[in-house]
């Protein structure tokens, strides 16, 4: 017999203890069931039970429904009264965790003095605090300066100021801020490891004390809300504290937003851990008579598992992914020479290792783009009162990884990109049912990381003003200028389609091929048993189920349920295996090459077929390139055999022996380029890409020094139309194997705008001809050490065969 919820009036169970609409728990009545008992006896037995049952039960709902139904809470009311009321010391023990996570990175940030030996500027509580605003953007806070200056300006206060404005004084005040926009990942992922465990903490404690069972199923979301914020009240005391004013400068950490991304985060994770312990409730509380919560409905549904189980998936690849990539980018920058001078941090005493720890994720996303084909970009942008505005922008891809390094870098670079593509398909194809959730989870799995690249990157904003004030006289001027330096989204958008819809496509094929069976088959769908569903009985015309004679009718929609069909035969095994690697290849690196080929088409026209945007090593006292006095031999345009990987040639490089009579160790991969007819002793080794080369000059019967040659060509450089901006770094006499020669190193603009260095090391031979060995390097890859390093190690080994 149902009975009445005292609170809102709603029939319940008898034996339930709490109210199944408001929550709330039922108080037993005693009063209710005494009073029938002592009314029958006193009335006729034969008109008792027939009037009892009409009048009696519908009266006492009214009074119990009336005067609480104007107090009764809706579901939200009711859900986050019961949330208000719940177990905060277990919330806050969980929100405990990210946050000391949040403390202990601050405190190791601050324990360096940074440099400051003798004068200390900023002391450790205004490092931790400092530290503190830098790590808060992890969770979405904010990093800006703020400063104000003043100082004396035109006027004098002796009223002899020189400008005749008696005893007025004019200051001058300068004012800016400056923001740093960088989210180090390092330490979100740290932050979310933290909660994720402070958040199973408190799962167990919930199940352990049986709170599962109450509140309308909805505990776990319940205590996911009290640890979100509990998390947002930790973060906001952080933030509120990481706000220094040093020396009149003020530090902004923005402590809302720190806030409100503290909030969404251990919102999103505490409810990813959580919500299981309200499905669990559903399934086994009341002995199945209890009416199921409207989550466990939700997620019971096909439609909502396969978006838990893509989302489970597309998480799992990216975890994977990312640490391959962060080793890959580690190592690459372990091997890096001269690191700390690259980076100015040797002053300071620290690592840059150390540092890129800090940023590891930054960097993985940015080399997995890399290896898709993607682009990080620098752009530099300015604008002034006074001079206007003007914009600078770089970009480093492939082709810039090559002319670095080598090609054998391409190559690996794209073979981390089809790793990390096939990881995402081979997961999709073991977990995930059907090709719609595969590819569900793959496009999870590319939002997360589209996310991922557009807050790996690192901005910096300028801003100022400066003005004068005084009687009669005044002005002002302001400027502001950005630097942004990170992944392209749009290239990694158009990139990250090519790679990873063929590697969705074929994750399933992969996964057969390694015997790993097929894909997982989809659970049988069974819905939540409702409060009727135990009372049903089993009818009896299903009973008689006669044994068929003959063979089994094929249906081809059933699904037999413990019945798995034999796993066919792999075919061709390492066919199949070459097959899959090369069209994910072709179908990625293919379609990569070619639109970085397309892109560079612009360049490679402008640098022309005969490569002569460069200076030219004419031995002549005519302008560079006149042919009648550079030599009295003209080499041939189709050069002779050449001889490579000889003994003697280090590591990485080959070792070339030219017609022309000389010998020495060129890049991996550079070969001798066709000799341009209008300049006649000049030989030239070039690699397959980018703008870096070798030029040789041979000059027979040298009839002056290199010194005098050098100063000569100088002449003409500087007024060449094609090699613009010339600038000297230096030009000196000295000994090369014993003869005299001399050195020249410069830089200039070539005719696609790129800022080329140069380096020419020329000397007389004995038997009197000069040889002149150029190295052009692009400017903005010199100050890694490799083009000095190449120049160095063809000098090392330069010999003369004749």
């Amino acid at each position: 017999m149902a009975s009445y919820c005292p609170h809102c009036g709603a029939p319940s169970p008898d034996e339930a203890r709490f109210c199944m609409k408001c929550g709330r728990e039922r108080l037993p009545e005693p009063k209710q069931p005494a009073s029938p008992p002592p009314a029958q006896p006193s009335s006729p037995p034969p008109a008792q039970p027939s009037s009892p049952p009409s009048s009696p039960p519908a009266s006492p709902p009214p009074p119990a429904h009336t005067p609480g139904a104007a107090l009764a809470p809706s579901p939200v009311g009711a859900f986050f009264g019961r949330t208000f009321r719940g177990d905060w010391a277990g919330s806050v023990q969980a929100a405990l965790w990210p946050v000391a996570m949040l403390l202990i990175g601050a405190v190791s940030l601050a324990i360096p003095t940074y440099g400051q030996d003798d004068e200390v500027v900023f002391d450790f509580t205004d490092r931790l605090r400092v530290a503190l605003a830098l790590l808060l953007q992890s969770v979405g806070g904010g990093f800006e300066f703020t400063g104000r200056e003043e100082r004396p300006g035109f006027g004098g206060s002796d009223g002899s100021g020189g400008l005749g404005m008696g005893s007025d004084t004019s200051e001058a005040a300068v004012e800016g801020t400056a923001s740093l926009h960088l989210v180090p990942l390092t330490m979100t992922a740290l932050w979310i490891v933290a909660l994720v465990i402070g958040v199973r903490v408190l799962r167990n404690r919930l199940v352990a004390r049986g709170a599962v069972q109450g509140g309308g199923g909805t505990a776990g979301l319940e205590a996911a809300v009290r640890v979100a914020l509990s998390v947002t009240v930790g973060v906001l005391v952080l933030a509120l504290f990481a706000q220094p004013e040093i020396e009149g400068v003020e530090l902004s950490s923005s402590p809302a937003l720190a806030a409100l991304g503290a909030l969404v985060l251990g919102l999103a994770v505490s409810c990813g851990v959580l919500h299981r312990v309200d499905a669990a409730a559903a399934e086994g509380g009341s002995g199945g008579q209890a009416q199921p919560s409207a989550w466990a409905r939700l997620t019971a549904r096909p439609g909502a598992q396969s978006v838990v189980r893509a989302t489970g998936t597309a998480l799992r690849a990216l975890v994977v992914v990312l640490v391959l990539c962060s080793l890959v980018a580690f190592v690459s920058l372990a091997q890096v020479d001269d690191l700390a001078d690259l980076t100015d941090l040797e002053d300071a005493g620290i690592s840059p290792l150390l540092v890129a720890l800090l940023v590891l994720p930054n960097l993985a996303v940015t080399a997995l783009g890399i290896g898709w084909g993607a682009g990080a970009e620098a752009s530099v942008r300015g604008s002034s009162s006074m001079y206007g505005s003007g914009r600078e922008s770089e970009s480093f891809g492939l082709a810039e990884l090559g002319d670095v390094t080598n090609d054998w870098a391409i190559v690996g670079a794209l073979a981390l990109g089809l790793v990390c593509a096939l990881t995402l398909g081979v997961l999709a194809a073991r977990r995930c049912v059907g090709r719609g959730e595969q590819l569900l989870a793959a496009a999870v799995f590319f939002g997360f990381l589209l996310l991922l690249a557009g807050f790996s990157g690192l901005g910096v904003e300028l801003s100022g003003q400066a003005f004068e004030g005084g009687s009669g006289f005044g002005g002002a001027s302001s400027g502001s200028g950005n630097v942004e330096l990170g992944l392209s989204v749009p290239e990694m958008l158009l990139f990250g389609l090519l790679w990873i819809l063929p590697a969705a496509l074929l994750g399933p094929y992969l996964l057969r091929m390694t015997g790993r069976g097929e894909p997982p088959a989809p659970p049988a769908y069974a819905p939540l048993a409702t409060p009727q569903a135990p009372l049903a009985t089993p009818q009896a015309p299903e009973a008689p189920t006669a044994a068929p004679t003959g063979p089994p009718a094929y249906a081809p929609h059933t699904v037999h349920i413990g019945q798995q069909p034999s796993p066919a035969k792999p075919r061709g095994g390492a066919g199949v295996w070459v097959a899959t690697l090369v069209g994910a290849l072709v179908v990625g690196g293919g379609v990569t090459a070619g639109v970085l080929l397309w892109k560079d088409t612009g360049d490679d026209k402008a640098d022309g077929a005969g490569k002569d945007d460069r200076p030219s090593v004419s031995r002549s006292e005519e302008p560079a390139g006149s042919p009648s006095e550079t030599s009295s031999q003209t080499p041939s345009e189709t050069p002779g055999p050449l001889t490579s990987q000889s003994p003697g040639a280090p590591a990485g490089t080959d070792r070339v022996t030219d017609p022309e009579g000389f010998s020495f160790a060129v890049p991996e991969g550079w070969t001798r380029q066709s000799v341009n007819p209008e300049r006649p002793g000049q030989i030239t080794y070039a690699g397959s890409t980018g703008r870096e080369e070798f030029l040789v000059g041979v000059v027979t019967d040298a009839p002056y020094t290199s010194y005098e040659n050098f100063t000569n060509i100088e002449r003409h450089t500087k007024s060449a139309p094609d090699k613009s901006d010339y600038e000297r770094i230096r030009m000196e006499k000295n000994t090369f194997q014993g003869r005299d020669g001399a050195l020249w190193e410069y830089t200039y603009t070539d005719e696609a705008g790129r800022t080329i260095h140069a380096l020419n090391q020329s000397y007389i031979a004995e038997n009197g001809t000069e040889y002149a060995i150029q190295l052009s390097w692009r400017e903005d890859f010199w100050p890694a050490g490799e083009g000095a390093k190449t120049h160095t190690t063809a000098l090392d080994t330069w010999r003369l065969t004749e």
